[in-house]
């Protein structure tokens, strides 16, 4: 049965299948490891470090004391470049995860390209056969 399919529509449906299965299942891992990723920064000579997740957003938080003798105005800034570091970090590592993990934009946008161009041949044999097939009844 399976040969007949693929010989009609030019693939393997126990291969797109398990294709299918796979890539699901390694993007339901992603985002399962993306939750529990943080990120870390840190500003003014790390007397002022930060970490940052999609989870808890900003938290562990700590000033050294040289920090708490800027300013208020100046302290702010100094947490902000802290927090903005953190949450760079943090998008790196969610980059670097789906990189790994699922390949680049241009491995996805081949893989989905392959498909389709499957899925369209076996629409455009499919419908050949068809007419073939109205034309021998007539």
């Amino acid at each position: 049965m399976n040969d007949d399919l693929r010989h009609s529509f030019g693939f393997d449906p126990d291969e797109l299948h398990t294709f299918t299965g796979d890539f699901l299942t390694t993007l339901s891992q992603v985002q399962e490891e993306m939750a529990e990723l943080t990120g870390r920064g840190q500003a003014a000579d790390g007397q002022v470090t930060v970490a940052y997740s999609e989870l808890k957003g900003v938290h562990d938080l700590k000033i050294g004391p040289r920090a708490m003798r800027l300013g208020a105005d100046m302290l702010a800034q100094t947490i902000q470049e802290a927090i903005e570091t953190a949450r760079t970090n943090l998008r790196t590592q969610a980059a670097d995860l789906v990189t790994n993990s699922l390949g680049t934009t241009a491995d996805l946008e081949d893989t989905v390209t392959t498909l389709s161009t499957a899925a369209e041949d076996a629409l455009a044999r499919s419908l050949q056969n068809t007419i073939n097939l109205t034309n021998r009844l007539r």
